[in-house]
C-alpha cells in the first residue's frame, strides 16, 4: 500500500530537521564569534525540541525516526560554506524555505484534516518563522546582506535593527510576529484539540 502524502511530507520534514541539527552542531565546532555561537545554540535547541512532537506523530503512523537517514546532499552543500557570512546566508535561506513550506501545508486540506496535525504544523511553522526573524536580525547587526537586493546596503552605514522603528523581516511580516514577541500572531491558532471533544 503506498504511503500517504501526509507520511511522505512529514517524514521529509523530520529528515530535514535532523540534518540541520547536524549542520548546526558542526558549524558550532568552528565558530568563534559569540554573537553567532549564541544564534547557533538557539537554533539547535529549537530544532531539538521540535523533533519530539513531529517524531511522535510519525510513530503513530508507523514511521520510525531512527530509520531516517540524513540528507547527504544538504550536508555537502552546508559544509562547502567555509566562512561565517556564507554559513549564515545558508541558514537564512533554509529557514525561509521552511517557513514558506509550513504556510503551504496549512493551505492543503489533506494536511489539516486532523486537528492535531494542523496544530502541530502551526507550532512548528511559528518556530521557524521566529528563528528566521532572529537570524535576519543577527545578520543585520553584523551588516551581512540577506539577499542580492541587499548587497548595495552592505556598502553603506546602516542603523541597527533596534533603532529602526518599523524594522521587521519581510517573511515574518507575512506570517505575523511570532507568539513569543508578545503580540498576537497572524497565524490562525485554534484551541488545542482534546481527545473526547467534538471535532
Amino acid at each position: 500500500m503506498p504511503e500517504s502524502i501526509v507520511v511522505i511530507r512529514l517524514a521529509r520534514n523530520l529528515r530535514y530537521k535532523l540534518t540541520y541539527i547536524k549542520i548546526f552542531e558542526t558549524f558550532l565546532e568552528s565558530e568563534r564569534q559569540t554573537m553567532v555561537t549564541e544564534l547557533l545554540r538557539s537554533l539547535l535547541q529549537a530544532y531539538q525540541l521540535a523533533i519530539g512532537p513531529l517524531a511522535g506523530y510519525l510513530r503513530r503512523l508507523d514511521v520510525a525516526a531512527q530509520e531516517l537517514e540524513l540528507d547527504e546532499k544538504l550536508l555537502d552543500h552546508a559544509f562547502s560554506r567555509d566562512d561565517t557570512e556564507s554559513r549564515l546566508r545558508f541558514i537564512h535561506d533554509g529557514l525561509g524555505r521552511a517557513a514558506s513550506w509550513y504556510k503551504t501545508q496549512l493551505a492543503d486540506r489533506q494536511m489539516v484534516a486532523d486537528p492535531e496535525l494542523r496544530q502541530l504544523l502551526i507550532e512548528l511553522g511559528e518556530i521557524d518563522a521566529a528563528k528566521l526573524w532572529q537570524t535576519e536580525a543577527r545578520m543585520s547587526m553584523m551588516r551581512i546582506p540577506v539577499g542580492a537586493k541587499d548587497r548595495e546596503w552592505a556598502e553603506q552605514t546602516r542603523v541597527s535593527p533596534e533603532d529602526e522603528e518599523d524594522w521587521r523581516p519581510k517573511l515574518v511580516d507575512d506570517l505575523g510576529r511570532p507568539a513569543w514577541a508578545g503580540k498576537q500572531s497572524e497565524w490562525s491558532r485554534p484551541g488545542r484539540y482534546r481527545r473526547g471533544e467534538p471535532r
